[in-house]
């Protein structure tokens, strides 16, 4: 080789780093305390043994971001109202009105309103997640090097977003309907959380289900912690599961928390600045936020001095949808389940519950404001929210609901397991599970526990743990949903052992030189 060839070799960059794909066996060092355990069994699902609750709950961000790290990212870039920043100015009006929805009061008792050591919970957590966005960041994951972005960091923040509480408790737009407001009123509420698309996505409407699944199964033990359910990715813990004593399961409930006020000559109470960074734009777009006694203004009528705003139950201390659920999961009795239901501000749910002695109750939680004629005059408790009580009369009947029914799914119809990043042909083979045809139940998320014996409880999460398509369990689950299957939801140390696949070691950073 001459000279001039060997110069022209050693210019050439090197090519990038291959993608990024979760570890899921042998021993990664990381900032835990102690060894952390994850043995992920054979459907991906991760049971986490770790010796501290800061250790388990790092463990746990770790796993979720390690599975689900762009569905993270693409989450709280929606519920923020940042999706301008990354899919350009179609998205900057939906922004602005997702991001009037949010908490705006003292922070200290926000964190209080969940539980004394939910703040510590959520720090460990976050800063799992971190660990695995900094090697994300050096070696993107596939779907991040399609959509053209790297992902961030987390704070904790982040979790006290109120938009999937919002989008959860849409009566203020059947009151505008019944009121004859303004239709632009319920136009600025829809956009509020809408979700995310790219160009050229296109899925018949009525055959779509989210890809990756909202919900994600995990096992978490620890001194004073061992509960296994779902939880929601970007959150820590789990809100439809059991312990070893307690299991509990949740519907949606229709309540009132939500009121649109029309006021005529509204003094401005209170106004936020705010800032909206749009691709392809050099300048941010500025804009307020505006209040009233009331609430958020969320549009006027200049030609008859009206202003319109909302006030919701979830703008109060505690409205961040499910971060509650930390208190449900220690809960060892009726009693001290329906104490930590106190903590639930939203959404509004209607909570089954079931003990190993045979116990059974249901207790409806949110935050519902008392009114007197339309002023806010404070909050019913849960007394005085349905509620009942049927004590043991023969054990171990198991139970079966699902928090989140299908979005759009004919069980006769072919449904797609649908994935944002599909918009090209080549990226819908990649990333697109089906069409298939549900032969029996078409919930792509649904569990049975049996109180009797743990062991004996089941689940179905479609189409997979995994949102990599490099990963086995990516779409391991979707043919066995269609034909109406669940998976084991392994619970004691020896079943678990029995269904592990695979074992990941978390142990403490070693000391540098």
């Amino acid at each position: 080789m001459t000279a001039a060839a060997v110069a022209v070799a050693c210019a050439r960059p090197e090519p990038p780093p291959p993608p990024l794909v979760a570890e899921v066996s042998g021993t990664l060092e990381a900032a835990v305390s102690a060894p952390v355990r994850v043995v992920r069994d054979a459907w991906g699902i991760p049971h986490i043994y770790a010796q501290s609750a800061d250790d388990l709950f790092f463990a746990q961000g770790f796993v979720q971001a390690q599975d689900r790290l762009f569905q993270l990212d693409l989450w709280r870039r929606s519920v923020q109202g940042r999706l301008a920043e990354v899919l350009g100015p179609n998205f900057a009006e939906r922004d602005s009105s997702t991001r009037r929805m949010q908490y705006r009061g003292d922070p200290d008792a926000e964190w209080a309103s969940y539980g004394t050591d939910t703040r510590a919970i959520a720090s460990a957590f976050v800063r799992g997640i971190n660990a695995w966005v900094a090697r994300a960041r050096e070696r993107p994951p596939e779907e991040f090097v399609v959509a053209g972005w790297r992902p961030e960091n987390w704070s904790p923040a982040d979790l006290l977003n109120r938009t999937d509480a919002f989008v959860d408790s849409g009566d203020a737009i059947a009151e505008i309907a019944r009121a004859g407001l303004s239709p632009v009123v319920a136009d600025a509420l829809r956009r509020v959380g809408t979700p995310p698309f790219f160009a050229g996505f296109a899925v018949p409407p009525g055959t779509r289900l989210d890809h990756p699944s909202r919900r994600y199964f995990v096992h978490l033990q620890a001194p004073g912690w061992n509960v296994i359910g779902a939880t929601a990715p970007w959150l820590p813990g789990v809100s439809i599961g059991h312990n070893d004593r307690v299991a509990w399961q949740s519907q949606p409930v229709t309540v009132d928390t939500q009121d649109v006020y029309a006021e005529k000559g509204a003094p401005v109470t209170a106004v936020f600045n705010d800032s909206l960074t749009i691709r392809g734009r050099k300048e941010a777009f500025d804009f307020t936020h505006e209040f009233t006694r009331h609430g958020v203004i969320v549009a006027s009528d200049a030609a008859h001095d009206l202003v319109y705003a909302v006030r919701w139950s979830g703008f109060e201390a505690g409205g961040a949808a499910e971060l509650a659920a930390l208190a449900l999961d220690r809960a060892q009795s009726w009693p001290e389940f329906r104490q930590a239901l106190a903590r639930w501000k939203m959404p509004a749910r209607r909570f089954d519950y079931q003990d190993v002695d045979g116990n059974r109750g249901f207790q409806v939680a949110a935050l519902v404001p008392v009114r007197r004629g339309t002023e806010w005059v404070g909050w019913r408790t849960l007394d005085e929210l349905p509620h009942g009580f049927t004590p043991a009369a023969r054990r171990g009947r198991p139970s079966s609901r699902s928090q989140d029914p299908p979005r759009g799914a004919d069980a006769a119809a072919p449904v797609v397991f649908a994935h944002p990043l599909g918009i090209t042909d080549a990226l819908r083979r990649r990333f697109q599970v089906g069409p298939l045809t549900p032969a029996g139940d078409a919930r792509p998320f649904r569990v049975t526990f049996d109180a009797a014996d743990w062991d004996r409880s089941s689940g179905m999460n479609a189409p997979g743990q995994s949102g990599s398509p490099a990963s086995r369990h990516f779409a391991d689950l979707a043919q066995g949903w269609a034909r109406g299957e669940a998976v084991t939801l392994a619970f004691s140390d020896a079943a678990v052992q029995a269904q592990a696949e695979s074992t990941l070691m978390l142990v403490p950073l070693r000391s540098r030189p």
